[in-house]
């Protein structure tokens, strides 16, 4: 009989063993040491800042700050690495009269922006200004970085199940096997965490801890350190290339998906739902890259078709619609590589996004 209940209560044991060595994997000191790159760190930090914007946001609402007239408003930013690097305390100086919380994540969908946005609205919290970018990259249905960054990092179970039908039954089990097991959704490399665990003055782990603390002490904006500070690309070469490899991977097998344009719909409608203003912002790329664009004759009937939609949509929602490659007022040429601006150009572009806000009266 014992021998019996040993048979059963093994595989029992192996698998509570199993599961408990698993959760170390959520542990923030251990995905420092194990994971490739820092992609997780802006993920795993957006539900710390939802947090924020519901306290701040509603310390904001107190009745006598609406009497002396210091309420101050909230401005959410949703967008990709191109919208990530604001100047908050620049920000916060040239507008003291405005919250501003960046939700940008490196290669992020719509489907990511209305699960930010739906999350914030579940608080309580009504903000005063919501910034959207758009991009044809980010509708397209043909490349893998929906998985590999959005699906991988970020939504929770209520969203997918909520909205499963918006998902690839491969999308959810994917999904599923991330949230149940941690070491697929953080695989360990044994190598990289003995290498770093063995040196405290690891340059990987120095550049995570200072890109962690940057972005909680500046709301989720990003730090530019690599390869260091305030640096652009010089050389033209290299913008050609960067140009061509991001072309490749994210504007590649370009097929229209019509279920991100669901997702965009479905932020819309609520922000028009809760009287929410929103501005829809392509960034501005190298005109490298742009030219490249322009010049793929496999992408100018599908970005051509993006195009359409896109404006439908925001006729259909009424909603001010900012392209910067069509902006006088913003003409930034210095990036770091063919897709993103250096951040002397993020003055220019908040200027723009503020005066948007102005100009349609939102």
């Amino acid at each position: 009989m014992k021998s019996n209940l040993r048979v059963v209560y093994f595989p029992l044991i192996l698998f509570l063993v199993y599961f408990g060595l698993d959760k170390t994997c959520l542990l923030p000191q251990m995905k420092k040491l194990s994971q490739p790159d820092a992609t997780y760190l802006y993920f795993d930090y957006k539900t710390d800042l939802i947090d924020q914007v519901e306290k701040i946001h509603k310390a904001n609402q107190k009745p006598e700050n609406f009497v002396s007239g210091v309420r101050k408003k909230t401005l959410i930013i949703l967008g990709s690495s191109r919208l990530l690097y604001f100047d908050t305390a620049r920000f916060h100086r040239n507008y003291p009269d405005w919250e501003l919380f960046n939700f940008s994540a490196p290669v992020t969908s719509p489907a990511y922006y209305a699960y930010i946005f739906e999350r914030i609205l579940e608080r309580g919290v009504k903000p005063d200004y919501v910034v959207v970018e758009v991009d044809p990259l980010q509708y397209n249905d043909g490349s893998d970085h929906f998985v590999r960054s959005n699906l991988a990092y970020s939504f929770d179970l209520p969203f997918i199940l909520k909205h499963h039908d918006l998902f690839k039954n491969s999308e959810i089990s994917f999904f599923l096997a991330r949230f149940l097991f941690a070491g697929y959704k953080y695989p360990p490399d044994l190598q990289a965490i003995a290498s770093r665990a063995r040196d405290p003055n690891d340059r990987w782990l120095l550049a995570l801890n200072e890109l962690d603390k940057y972005q909680r002490e500046n709301r989720g904006a990003g730090r530019s350190i690599i390869p260091r500070e305030n640096w652009y690309e010089r050389d033209f070469a290299r913008l050609e290339l960067s140009s061509r490899h991001t072309i490749s991977w994210l504007y590649g097998n370009f097929e229209l998906s019509e279920r991100q344009f669901g997702f965009l719909e479905m932020l819309l409608r609520d922000a028009r739902s809760g009287q929410v203003p929103v501005l829809l912002l392509r960034p501005q790329v190298s005109s490298t890259m742009q030219r490249q664009l322009d010049e793929d004759s496999r992408l100018a009937a599908p970005l051509a078709e993006w195009e359409v939609r896109l404006k439908k949509e925001q006729k259909d929602f009424s909603v001010p619609y900012l392209d910067l490659r069509h902006d006088r007022d913003v003409s930034c040429n210095t990036f770091v590589d063919g897709a993103h601006m250096a951040l002397d150009c993020y003055h220019m572009l908040t200027v723009a996004v503020m005066r948007e806000y102005r100009a349609n009266g939102l």
